[in-house]
């Protein structure tokens, strides 16, 4: 377990490798993980994940400081962290047991883009949310199960197409997780209109909102219009359901959207900041920066190198 511990890479020393207590990963793909255990991480300055990470908390409590805010995580809830998250500090109380899974963003954009089955409000709660509570500890038995599946495939050097067996669990985690919002916050098959409480229907209308306008409509107050409801109202119902603010998901959908414009290589680094009417390069490279870690060219290099761009 040691010698796993010691390679498992930086989503093992993001959580504290004397928690870990079981691994498997792939360099640079795909790692998961069983955190066990008390602990307090602080972070000299702010960890960015480089991968996207989901947390499922079968037991006791985890305290996080995100974007400079501190969040709670109990018993039977899940925990979401995209790569836009900055950590400043986890402790897991005592008693506290998890299941963890992190992957290359580009695993979690190419399930979205070419196998979609997925209602509007799923993806939008995984790209742009932090986490939310499980319904019941089935669905919590079955994300963990999905998880230690996949500790079990990643720790299996040997097989031969060990890259395409993980991401087909990654894609059944997924599936399981939109099972249990649609269960949560949808009526009859995934493919009908639900029936939801207001403040759902009302995040449904944003995330519709915000992919159509997105490209030039930066202001909270367009959405709030167009949904005839109050800046204020809007704000409330965002943090509440997605435990950051409006303005952060207007950003993060942008940043999205930046990153799959610039995995077109026909496309230069100045249309994609017309594109998303930035006023010139040095703008959008500014605000791509500070919303992924690295400029945007920086970021096409390191698609190249993912082995999903080179299947």
């Amino acid at each position: 377990m040691s010698e796993n511990r010691t390679k498992a890479g930086k989503p093992a020393i993001l959580f504290g490798e004397k928690s870990v207590k079981r691994v498997g990963y792939i360099d640079e793909y795909i790692f998961a993980c069983e955190i066990e255990g008390e602990d307090h991480i602080r972070y000299p300055k702010p960890r960015r994940p480089k991968y996207h990470l989901v947390i499922i908390i079968i037991e006791g409590q985890m305290d996080m400081v995100i974007n400079g805010e501190r969040f709670s995580f109990v018993r039977n809830s899940y925990v979401n962290l995209p790569t836009w998250a900055d950590i400043y500090e986890i402790r897991y109380h005592d008693g506290f047991r998890a299941m963890v899974t992190a992957t290359d963003r580009s695993v979690v954009e190419d399930i979205f883009r070419n196998r979609n089955p997925f209602p509007i409000d799923f993806k939008f709660r995984v790209d742009h949310g932090l986490g939310g509570e499980i319904i019941n500890e089935r669905d919590r038995d079955i994300l963990c199960k999905d998880i230690s599946n996949m500790i079990d495939s990643l720790s299996n050097k040997d097989h031969q197409f060990a890259e395409e067996i993980n991401y087909a669990y990654f894609y059944i985690l997924l599936t399981d997780m939109a099972d249990m919002v649609w269960k949560r916050y949808g009526r009859s098959a995934p493919t009908h209109q639900s029936e939801m409480r207001r403040a759902d229907g009302i995040l449904k209308e944003f995330a519709e909102l915000l992919m159509q306008h997105a490209r030039t409509e930066t202001s909270v107050g367009f959405y709030a219009e167009k949904l005839c409801i109050s800046k204020k109202y809007l704000s409330l119902i965002i943090k509440e359901k997605m435990r950051v603010t409006v303005g952060t998901v207007i950003a993060s959908m942008r940043t999205e959207l930046a990153a799959t414009m610039l995995r077109d290589p026909d496309l230069t680094i100045q249309q994609v900041a017309e594109k998303l009417s930035f006023s010139d390069q040095s703008s959008f490279g500014k605000f791509f920066k500070k919303h992924t870690g690295m400029s945007p060219m920086k970021y096409r290099t390191n698609l190249k190198k993912t082995l999903l761009t080179l299947r």
